[in-house]
């Protein structure tokens, strides 16, 4: 048997609800089997799934399965770092693809450049389906400093296998911390401060997937969250205006995003007869902005309640 380290370790998080997640893990699997190099190790870890984890996973030889009781992705991802023993990591989640030739390219790239710290390559993307998509993705930056580009967001690394990272500089921030929700975002921020990158086009290394609606976010929780990532910055930032200025527009464009997704929480809670957790977020969202809970209650919620009031009368 050989018992040296591998070279790459690969750490995915997993919480299974349902056997259609389940299924999403084995197709995710199946994409690390047809990577180019083979010098690597798999670790998923099972965060608290409330549906057996390690069946599917058993399937797979390469792949050494941990369980923990549920405490969000970023502890599982710690779990898997401390069980690790590659030089490099890449983190991917439990229901997005590999590109065959994803940890070739990055091990190339990283000796190419030995002064980067972690090295970002192109994504594609997918429906929730696994369809394609008909638009194209954006081009990566040409700089290797990406601190103030991912503190403006003005460019995100989505999704985290995108990235491979030398295991030293995952050791050096110690690895990810709480919020959950922008746990990756705080990872970045601090690796991105540490260390400078190196982005590339080709290949293509990983493949996202879309889901279909904002919805899918905790609005609530994310507001929360990004404003203890970015709290937590702040003393990096102060008094240099070039990141106080990606500072302030990076949390701007957050909070839009986030409290969009805040309302459709509002929508799909009111549409679902959810009415304690609706009028949590539409409490939380009435101190975030008045303006903007009024005015979804007479252009949002109120036609939704024709809608549904119309498909409540039976037919003649």
């Amino acid at each position: 048997m050989n018992h040296s380290a591998p070279l790459v370790s690969i750490i995915i998080p997993c919480f299974a609800g349902s056997p259609r997640e389940l299924a999403l893990l084995e197709e995710t699997l199946a994409t690390v089997e047809m990577q180019t190099c083979s010098d690597f190790e798999v670790i998923v870890v099972d965060d608290g799934s409330p549906i057996q984890v390690q069946g599917a996973t058993n399937a797979h030889p390469r792949v050494r399965t941990l369980r923990q009781s549920n405490a969000g992705s970023a502890q599982a991802r710690n779990t898997g770092i401390a069980a690790s023993r590659g030089e490099f990591i890449v983190f991917l989640d439990a229901d997005d693809h590999l590109l065959p030739e994803a940890l070739e390219a990055g091990l190339r790239h990283l000796s190419a450049h030995p002064d980067c710290g972690f090295v970002v390559g192109r994504r594609e993307e997918m429906t929730y389906d696994g369809a394609p998509v008909p638009w194209g993705v954006a081009s990566l930056p040409k700089e290797k400093d990406l601190y103030e580009i991912l503190l403006g967001f003005d460019w995100y690394i989505i999704p985290p296998s995108s990235a491979m990272f030398r295991r030293a500089v995952v050791a050096q921030v110690g690895g990810f911390r709480d919020p959950w929700g922008a746990d990756d975002l705080d990872f970045y921020l601090r690796v991105a401060r540490h260390c400078s990158a190196w982005c590339y086009d080709e290949p293509a290394v990983t493949r996202y997937r879309r889901y279909s609606a904002s919805s899918s976010r905790d609005g609530e929780r994310m507001l929360r969250s990004i404003r203890l990532v970015y709290a937590r910055e702040w003393p990096f930032v102060e008094g240099n205006a070039a990141r106080e200025a990606a500072f302030h527009r990076g949390l701007g464009k957050l909070t839009e995003i986030f409290t969009d997704c805040l309302v459709e929480n509002i929508r799909d809670r009111f549409a679902a007869g959810q009415w304690r957790r609706m009028l949590r977020a539409a409490i939380f969202l009435a101190r975030e902005n008045r303006a903007r809970l009024f005015r979804e209650l007479r252009a949002g919620l109120g036609v939704r309640t024709a809608s549904v009031q119309g498909e409540a009368q039976p037919s003649a």
